[in-house]
């Protein structure tokens, strides 16, 4: 009866007790990890609302900057244009309010639309104190500038964005646009979080809010989060709903509860649950962090795809300046050339004339850096090893480091090839070690190393013309003073350097940058002051073998001519120069200033002409353009291009074919001499073979 009484009512008692202990143990586990799951959704949720922010205002302040950098470029903007401008940006971008155009008096010229911001024109803005701070920070730091809230006419609260507009170094006005909290926030999160609570406070002041009335905040599930945007800082709340926190409550636990007999069933399937609902949190933690990883990875490209552009287009403008300047030398050095013809050896002239044909060497040596920086230079690439032209080079450095420097090779002895031109590739490392020379003024130690490397799409994706594959690597490492972050920034634009006045012109790292680039190859730089820096130049490496130099061949001897030369040329300065070099020689020369009287004097006259001596760039017609309208007239009439760019930019820029006579300016009279001789000899030496094989 005991042990009966005991089966029966004590052991399903205890079953019993034990299934409902359980039950309620996992009744609390369940009602915690649903705790967490909707803290976890709602989190997602504000980060979500942040990044969202985050990107609009961005994308917002990019479109104020796209315009203000299209005005800067013009010479002369006039405000109807700006206003268009505006107009056209707005249609694109509904949540401005208004932009307006705010002269450097902070008085507004325009304002659109006008509708019910009409009342701010002519208004003057720095009669306010924030308005007055916000254009004053604006305009010193060249930078925009966001102000924190301030009351939009006719009501409701926002913020002002002011970008400055600068035209060579002086303040232009002010562009100016305002935001409405509920009109901008609204249009950002009209399908984002739409269930949940959602209020954004810029300080103590609530700048939006959703839904929630004059209802408090419940605490026990509100998740909060920091927008950052310029000199802001927000902070996002947001909360679920009463909808979605029922729905996210389960009646799973109360099944549990009551059904104590399927406890293990119930027990396995919870289990399940909470592994499935943890992965999905965790999912959710680590999609957040990729998506910050992935914003932090496109500013960098931006931040470095506009570094690539600035440097563009001041190699543009230096290949520019040198194309003007090796003109002006090509005058300075005829007449220098010219006038030492008249001078007796005896002459007091003679060496000041020598003077100047020296520091027109040094001029023209000074274009060819800009012209390297802006990859304008004649380039003749060849495959070679580069540890025999490093430790070629090496050889001479003693002589040019201080004793308190140690040099070290560190050369590696299964070093690939790579393609560039060994001479240009001198220049490179030799300013290198000059730099690097100049920044241990009291001693230290340069490395030189090269070696192999593989870059695969993650290794090159912040470098702007890089691209995975096999490299051979070149670092020149120094322990000198090293460099601020803002100075790297400006390392390899031309005329930037830190050296003192009149020890530095400004173009070793410049002609460095452009030579690295047109080989292919690319640059980066690591630094921290104080503890020395390191380049490294990536080349492409090539499975081609070690091409020899061929030996130069000698001069030719300077022979003259009675042959009829016409020189066409648009600078009339360059055109009497020539003329007067190709006298000297015994040539008889025709002129014209343009292509136009070029062809009309040979339409006019019947006389031979042996040789058109021509300028690559003229205004109204290129040179290649003039030959082929000559080629119509005569045949059989030589021709020799001039310019003062280089052959290879005037065969890049698709002006000349490879193989065209070319000679570059500055030229002198032996040199043209020898060119011209050598364009006419090719002629008679064709016509001579044709009547051989005639004969």
């Amino acid at each position: 009866m005991r042990r009966s009484f005991i089966d029966r009512l004590l052991l399903p008692a205890i079953f019993g007790l034990t299934a409902v202990l359980a039950a309620l143990i996992l009744w609390q586990l369940l009602l915690d990890h649903q705790r967490v799951e909707i803290q976890a959704a709602t989190k997602e949720q504000a980060l979500f609302v942040r990044t969202k922010i985050e990107s609009e205002l961005k994308a917002s302040t990019v479109l104020l900057e796209q315009l203000a950098g299209r005005w800067k470029t013009r010479k002369q903007v006039d405000e109807a244009d700006m206003e268009s401008d505006v107009e056209l940006a707005m249609s694109g971008y509904p949540p401005y309010q208004a932009i307006e155009w705010v002269d450097p008096t902070y008085r507004v010229h325009w304002v659109s639309p006008q509708g019910r911001n009409q009342a701010n024109l002519g208004a003057k803005f720095g009669l306010d104190e924030q308005q007055r701070v916000a254009l004053q920070a604006a305009a010193d730091s060249y930078e925009l500038f966001v102000t924190h809230p301030v009351s939009l006419p006719p009501d409701g609260r926002g913020l002002l964005i002011c970008v400055p507009v600068y035209s060579n170094e002086k303040l232009d006005g002010f562009l100016l646009a305002a935001y409405r909290y509920e009109d901008l926030l609204s249009s950002f999160l009209h399908d984002v979080a739409s269930d949940y609570f959602v209020n954004i406070y810029d300080g103590d002041e609530k700048i939006y809010d959703r839904g929630t009335g004059n209802s408090s905040r419940d605490t026990r599930w509100t998740q909060e989060a920091n927008i950052q945007f310029q000199q802001l800082t927000w902070r996002v709340y947001a909360w679920p709903k009463p909808g979605k926190l029922t729905y996210s409550w389960s009646s799973l636990p109360q099944v549990v509860f009551i059904a104590g007999t399927l406890l293990a069933v119930l027990l396995a399937f919870a289990v399940y649950m909470a592994e499935t609902a943890e992965l999905r949190a965790k999912a959710l933690v680590k999609a957040n962090k990729n998506l910050e990883k992935e914003i932090a990875g496109r500013e960098q490209v931006e931040d470095a795809l506009r570094q690539a552009q600035k440097l563009e287009a001041v190699g543009r403008l230096a290949g520019g300046v040198a194309h003007d300047f090796n003109n002006l030398l090509m005058v300075i050095r005829g007449h220098a050339a010219l006038s030492l013809r008249t001078v007796g050896a005896d002459s007091v002239l003679r060496g000041e004339l020598d003077q100047i044909l020296k520091a027109t060497d040094r001029a023209s040596s000074f274009t060819r850096q800009l012209l390297a920086f802006s990859r304008k230079q004649v380039f003749q690439p060849r495959v070679l090893d580069l540890n025999a032209l490093t430790a070629q080079l090496a050889l001479m450095l003693p002589s040019v480091l201080s004793d308190d420097i140690k040099l070290r090779m560190n050369l590696d002895p299964q070093l690939g090839h790579v393609k560039a031109d060994p001479g240009l590739f001198e220049q490179v490392l030799m300013n290198l070690v000059f730099n690097a020379r100049d920044a241990m003024q009291d001693g230290g130690e340069l490395t030189i190393q090269t070696l192999n490397t593989e870059l695969d799409g993650s290794s090159v994706r912040n470098r702007p013309g890089a691209h995975a594959g096999s490299y051979v690597v070149l670092v020149i490492r120094d322990t000198g003073l090293g460099m601020s972050e803002e100075t790297q920034l400006h390392i390899f634009e031309p005329f930037f350097t830190t050296k003192d006045r009149g020890k530095g012109t400004g173009l070793g790292l410049a002609t460095v940058y452009g030579t690295v680039n047109q080989s292919g190859g690319f640059i980066t730089v690591s630094s921290k002051e104080g503890t020395g820096t390191e380049i490294q130049i990536f080349l492409p490496r090539v499975h081609e073998p070690v091409e020899v130099a061929e030996a130069p061949e000698a001069p030719a001897q300077l022979r003259k001519g009675g042959e009829t030369i016409l020189v066409v040329e648009d600078d009339d300065a360059v055109r009497r120069m020539v003329r007067e070099f190709l006298k000297i020689s015994g040539y008889t020369v025709l002129e014209a200033r343009s292509g136009a009287d070029a062809i009309q004097f040979v339409e006019r006259r019947d006389q031979t002409i042996n040789l058109v001596l021509t300028d690559v760039l003229m205004p109204g017609m290129k040179g290649r353009e003039l030959v082929e309208r000559l080629a119509e007239l005569r045949s059989g009439i030589k021709v020799l291009y001039m310019s003062a760019y280089t052959e290879d930019a005037a065969i890049n820029i698709g002006v000349l074919s490879p193989g065209t006579a070319f000679i570059e300016k500055p030229f002198s009279p032996d040199d043209l001499a020898n060119k011209v001789r050598e364009v006419l000899s090719a002629n008679e030496d064709s016509l001579g073979e044709q009547r051989l094989r005639h004969a």
